[in-house]
């Protein structure tokens, strides 16, 4: 069954699935503890819009997505201090703003449909090696600064109090971790699209939860489960014909489900 990774450009995809995939999961563990899914979703849009933008624009579409990133998290580090305005209804504006942007910028460049569907639904399948490459580089960047620094991170977001104690200001170390994942989502999402990408901070992450109670073991099986989507959806993808990004976000949810009867037998 293997044998389809023999083909060049579907070891290009594999290996982009798998980087994009593994960086995504990983952050995705403190993304769904964090429980600000919703941001991610909502930088995710960002990123789309900044592509949209630069494809409308003529400009270089990983700047441009990077900037836009940027502001995003900026925006969406900000505490609101009005009641009537909360910071998750600041992020909810953002995300809808976000998302009508990417289709208006992208109706109006040419090609519109094509990129449409790249932006929006991904196609690892047209990544060059050079993507690839520099998508390692930035995913070996982040999860090595996040390693490093996990234990000011683990602290401003589950224990605010000992990490106040400790000297530790969890506005900024919680600014950092969002502008690492910025970083990982801007430049994903040029690779695999806006529906893959958020997928893979979700759906492996819950998978690991269900499945393992040390964190260490969470993250291994979170980066595990995003590999193992990866290959299933590139050659369901291939074997039936089927949109690459969906079929992947298909397999992963299939993934979850079963991780879930198992997790339901043990308890």
């Amino acid at each position: 069954m293997l044998d389809v990774f023999r083909i060049p450009f579907l070891q290009t995809a594999l290996a982009a699935g798998l980087i994009v995939g593994a960086v995504c999961a990983y952050l995705g563990v403190h993304v769904v503890l964090r429980r600000i899914v919703f941001v991610g979703a909502a930088l995710a849009q960002v990123s789309s819009a900044g592509v949209g933008l630069a494809l409308y624009i003529g400009s270089n579409p990983s700047i441009t997505s990077l900037l836009l990133t940027m502001g995003g998290v900026a925006a969406f580090s900000i505490k609101s201090a009005s009641r009537r305005t909360t910071q998750e209804s600041l992020i909810g504006v953002g995300y809808a703003i976000a998302s009508a942007l990417a289709v208006l910028f992208l109706a109006r460049s040419g090609q519109a449909e094509a990129r449409m569907l790249d932006v929006l639904s991904g196609n690892v399948l047209t990544v060059t090696a050079a993507q690839v490459w520099l998508m390692a580089a930035v995913a070996a960047a982040a999860v090595a600064v996040h390693a490093l620094l996990q234990k000011q991170f683990l602290f401003s977001a589950f224990d605010a109090d000992t990490a106040k104690a400790s000297g530790i200001r969890a506005q900024w170390w919680d600014l950092l971790f969002f502008l690492i994942l910025g970083v990982v989502i801007s430049f994903s999402i040029r690779l695999a699209g806006t529906l893959l990408v958020f997928a893979f901070l979700v759906l492996p992450a819950v998978t690991a939860l269900l499945l393992s109670r040390r964190f260490a073991e969470i993250y291994v099986v979170a980066v595990g489960a995003s590999a193992i989507s990866t290959i299933a959806g590139l050659m369901a993808s291939y074997r039936f014909d089927l949109p690459t990004g969906p079929t992947i976000v298909a397999a992963s949810f299939v993934l979850l489900v079963v991780s879930w009867v198992v997790s339901r037998l043990r308890s």
